[in-house]
């Protein structure tokens, strides 16, 4: 994949922004052949610096250790900052390059985010192409490069969402994929809960061990299988409470209780009110 390099500057005269969040510049570059090294200890530079790799790599060193900038890392530090980074230049590496997009931004404001996300991560980032922030700094990046003009306070207003997201993206857990047997459970318990048919019944079915199915589950969705089936069960149950007049007893036969007595066991256990309980408080607020 290739992408348009270019570099754009911001020539902020908003106070505003100065005193808050301000980006100074920010771009795509291909580095090959070439020496290209910056020590950011005694770099003349202020404020922050987020470098992500496209393709290629490059190397980050702090602290002694020397990190493989590969595509999808990235480091964000603040200067001055005990590190440093240069392309390869080796004589069995010829070919090395290094795409990456850079921004550099001030601002007191900053500072916050800077800490918490070295707190959780430390300088050096993992983020996939597809995340908020990467594609953030595209949108912009496609703003600057035909020339459409950024509104006042934009620059400010950026920084502010690209941020916000980069924690909010490092802070939540990845999603993964389910397994094909989670995957299966749920949707036959999606389609089936209204019967009464235990669970291991349904493992039969999709080819698993119950007691293997159980921690899969619970790896992936956080509950086990049964609690799952009960909470498709209640809130069918709450949606019927609410929108019919159908009897305690037929609920619970729909939602695949044994019986309304066991179903207003359960749902108070759950919910802590009976529903019939439940039902007439509702109606009393409609």
């Amino acid at each position: 994949m290739s992408w348009e390099l270019g570099n754009y500057g911001f020539f902020n005269n908003d106070y505003i922004a100065e005193q808050s969040l301000s980006i100074k510049d920010l771009g795509i570059e291909l580095r090959e052949n070439e020496h290209y090294h910056f020590d950011n200890l005694s770099r003349n530079y202020y404020g922050y610096l987020f470098q992500y790799t496209l393709d290629g790599y490059g190397l980050y060193e702090s602290h002694g250790i020397c990190h493989k900038l590969t595509r999808g890392k990235a480091f964000f530090i603040k200067f001055p900052h005990d590190s440093q980074y240069s392309l390869p230049l080796r004589e069995d590496d010829l070919k090395a390059h290094w795409t990456f997009f850079y921004l550099h931004f001030t601002g007191p404001a900053v500072e916050p985010f800077y800490k918490h996300i070295h707190e959780i991560t430390g300088s050096l980032i993992d983020l996939e192409s597809d995340s908020i922030p990467i594609s953030l700094f595209f949108e912009l990046y496609d703003i600057l490069k035909n020339q459409q003009p950024l509104g006042r306070y934009m620059n400010s207003e950026w920084l502010y969402r690209f941020l916000i997201s980069l924690l909010y993206t490092l802070t939540l857990p990845p999603t993964r994929k389910a397994s094909p047997h989670v995957t299966a459970a749920i949707e036959w318990i999606k389609t089936n809960y209204s019967k009464q048919m235990n669970l291991e019944s349904m493992c039969s079915e999709i080819g698993v061990t119950y007691p293997h199915l159980t921690r899969q589950f619970c790896k992936e969705q956080g509950i086990s299988p049964i609690q799952y089936l009960t909470n498709i069960r209640l809130e069918q149950g709450r949606r019927l409470l609410l929108n019919t007049s159908l009897s305690i007893d037929k609920i619970a036969e729909k939602c695949g209780f044994s019986s309304a007595n066991y179903f207003t066991k359960v749902y108070k256990k759950a919910l802590h009110i009976t529903p019939s309980q439940y039902r007439h408080q509702h109606k009393l607020l409609k």
